[in-house]
């Protein structure tokens, strides 16, 4: 903080006092009129000086805290309090239904756009999985009601390779369950009778996401598919070639 000094004060000298009773004051070659006398005067300057000072202090206090706010404002918005993230995952299946499940394909909003497949029948021992897939967005934090659009084609006659009448591809639209913050990938589940359910792997930190458990038929999120006839026909042609 800068300190403010007054000049110093030139040697004054006394010449008298007019008829009004004002005091005369020589400083150099420069006369004064003087009312309040030398030292009034210098007391009348100090005090507008410290008026100054102290308006200048109260002003200079009000924009630091306005500028302080102001600022940690901004850097909520740039620093992305709240900002959304996408990260790049993994995009797996389970398959639990007596058919192949040759692929299946995802797109919504948020990046969430990928798929996987290559799904042999479901065994005794259990739901068959394909290799992992790369890559998905899975977007944090969660948001409610995220719809996503999928499709997959599945086979019921995969080793006729003569008969190719249980080709069909299905469409759905599913929601996808809450997740939390820390993820293992996306995950798409099929079950018999052409039934869907989609979810983001995250230990089953929300109690719905368990992949260790086959979904229960009354799984809200479980999802009917629907034939796509244009789509059965272009995949019907793929194995015609």
């Amino acid at each position: 903080m800068s300190v403010f000094r007054l000049p110093n004060a030139m040697p004054e000298t006394s010449t008298g006092r007019l008829p009004d009773g004002t005091r005369v004051f020589e400083s150099g070659k420069t006369t004064v009129n003087d009312p309040l006398g030398s030292c009034g005067l210098r007391r009348k300057r100090m005090q507008r000086w410290l008026a100054v000072l102290v308006l200048l202090g109260a002003l200079g206090a009000l924009s630091a805290c306005s500028g302080d706010s102001r600022t940690g404002l901004e850097a909520d918005a740039v620093g992305g309090a709240g900002e959304e993230k996408v990260y790049g995952g993994s995009a797996r299946g389970l398959n639990y239904s007596s058919d192949a499940i040759y692929s299946y394909y995802v797109t919504g909003p948020r990046g969430m756009n990928g798929g996987g497949g290559n799904m042999s029948p479901a065994s005794k021992e259990g739901p068959s999985e394909p290799g992992e897939m790369c890559c998905i967005g899975i977007p944090q934090p969660w948001k409610a009601n995220t719809q996503l659009h999928i499709e997959w084609e599945r086979d019921r006659k995969p080793f006729d390779y003569k008969d190719r009448s249980g080709l069909a591809v299905l469409t759905a639209t599913v929601t996808v369950p809450e997740y939390a913050a820390k993820t293992s990938g996306f995950w798409a589940i099929f079950l018999p009778g052409d039934r869907v359910k989609v979810m983001v792997a995250d230990g089953n930190a929300n109690g719905q996401n368990d992949l260790n458990v086959r979904p229960a038929d009354d799984d809200p999120f479980i999802v009917q598919g629907i034939r796509d006839d244009a789509l059965t026909q272009k995949a019907l042609q793929r194995f015609q070639q």
